[in-house]
């Protein structure tokens, strides 16, 4: 824990990860240290069904196999990775490096730091049931390794476009799928969603709620609702929203704007030797694209390079046959 590294670099969601990856390629000792127990980020818990397209040379990638793309790639250079550790504080010392200490008072040292956590912390707002923690196991919050639901009854609990997308990701591959609405419409749906859910197979229940989770033992077997009906269900997604922490960059003595890290043409922070990259960062005329972030995620990394060696080259070509291929 008290090995210093070249580069710390704060979440691990594709940016971040990828942020690992140049910094391999820059022969730089590097950490990340992510705040959930799994990387990938936003891409992995809110659309790893969805397909994305702004990402060169792909088009139409599904967002968790960008995310098992991006997390292979930065697996290769060999970062250390700390999962499940929240960054409280940010202490710059004599030398100008860093110590890093975490909420349970962990502390990690760095010569630089590179901030590619978003806009915060989240976690899912969760269901409370009778029956909801023998079948825990069952209950999910993101649709990610969605083969899991292959040939599976499978119920969703939303009133929002994030289980409109589950619902309509699931059918084909779960063997029956419900949508438990407790309203008559859908927030935030787009007109044609809808029009695919109509046409689709999924059972849609309106003006429903879920009121007990059954089954034998911790295998979850069905879902009574409060219309007196119940569904023959083994595996249940739920979106009721997020709870979201406003993040700690102000706290850490960055200087942001509306909630981002306000930084230079070089990812530079107020702060010398801290970077910014990703949804982290804001300046003028940013495009919050994930294709963005991994053009900032270089951009930082030469810029960490050049603080902690004036001299070394102001970038790497991947073309260039490197130590890890």
């Amino acid at each position: 824990m008290n090995d210093q590294f070249d580069v710390t670099i704060i979440g691990g969601g594709t940016t971040g990860l990828y942020t690992a990856f140049y910094c391999g390629m820059r022969d730089m000792k590097t950490k990340i240290i992510e705040y959930k127990s799994d990387l990938g980020g936003k891409v992995s818990f809110f659309y790893p069904e969805k397909k994305i397209y702004d990402v060169g040379g792909f088009y139409g990638v599904r967002g968790e196999d960008l995310v098992e793309g991006v997390e292979k790639q930065a697996l290769s250079v060999q970062p250390a990775i700390v999962t499940g550790e929240q960054i409280a504080s940010i202490e710059k010392v004599e030398d100008g490096s860093f110590i890093l200490t975490t909420a349970a008072g962990a502390q990690h040292f760095s010569k630089t730091v590179i901030v590619a956590s978003g806009l915060g912390t989240f976690d899912m707002e969760g269901v409370d049931l009778p029956g909801s923690k023998t079948h825990a196991s069952n209950i999910h919050y993101t649709i990610q390794h969605i083969k899991q639901y292959e040939g599976k009854k499978a119920a969703v609990i939303s009133d929002s476009r994030v289980g409109v997308d589950w619902a309509l990701a699931l059918e084909g591959i779960a063997s029956e799928v419900h949508l438990i609405n407790h309203g008559s419409e859908f927030k935030a749906v787009y007109e044609h969603d809808i029009d695919k859910l109509e046409a689709s197979s999924v059972h849609v229940h309106r003006e429903t709620r879920a009121v007990e989770l059954k089954g034998e033992g911790n295998t979850l077997s069905g879902l009574n609702l409060d219309t007196g009906d119940r569904l023959e269900v083994e595996e249940l997604l739920v979106y009721q929203g997020l709870r979201i922490e406003k993040s700690l960059y102000e706290q850490w003595g960055l200087k942001t704007d509306k909630g981002r890290i306000s930084v230079g043409h070089d990812l530079s922070t107020n702060i010398e030797g801290i970077f910014a990259a990703g949804d982290a960062a804001i300046y003028p005329h940013k495009t919050m694209l994930i294709a963005s972030g991994f053009s900032e995620a270089m951009t930082a990394v030469n810029s960490a390079k050049r603080t902690i060696d004036p001299k070394a080259k102001s970038q790497v070509y991947s073309t260039v046959i490197y130590k890890h291929s």
